[in-house]
């Protein structure tokens, strides 16, 4: 069974069931990573259900906005600069959408060390689960 997804018909992509299992799964993960790295900057764990939300549209945007605009970049032979800017709008995005819940000092410099710690964690599980399960995490880096 096939489905198709319109974001990813200008691709010409076409996902089955698993795909898309595997891309919640990814998103699930993203999640994790950036909780945990807004954990550690802010030093507080707790989670409320309105954070949850910023979290989740911070994981949306890193699962399927970046690797677009780094797809769109590799096309054009700009790929390392695209990965830059696709960095900085992340760093944008913990900004105004995740660090408004966090209790720091300041705000850009939480931003940018949620989005190095979480990039860097993700790279690592891409890595082990390519590694270990050949399995690459979908739409991710």
């Amino acid at each position: 069974m096939k489905i198709r997804i319109r974001q990813y018909e200008s691709y010409g992509v076409v996902m089955d069931a698993s795909d898309i299992i595997l891309l919640c799964v990814t998103i699930l993960i993203v999640i994790v990573v950036f909780y945990m790295s807004a954990a550690i900057v802010a030093q507080d764990w707790a989670m409320t259900p309105p954070y949850f939300l910023r979290l989740l549209a911070v994981s949306l945007v890193f699962a399927f906005v970046v690797p677009m605009v780094s797809d769109l970049g590799r096309d054009q032979g700009l790929a390392n600069l695209m990965l830059l800017l696709s960095f900085v709008f992340l760093i944008v995005v913990v900004r105004f959408v995740m660090v408004e819940e966090l209790a720091v000092p300041d705000d850009w410099l939480a931003s940018i060390v949620i989005s190095l710690i979480g990039v860097s964690l993700i790279f690592i599980i891409e890595a082990l689960s390519d590694h270990l399960f050949d399995l690459g995490l979908p739409s991710v880096v």
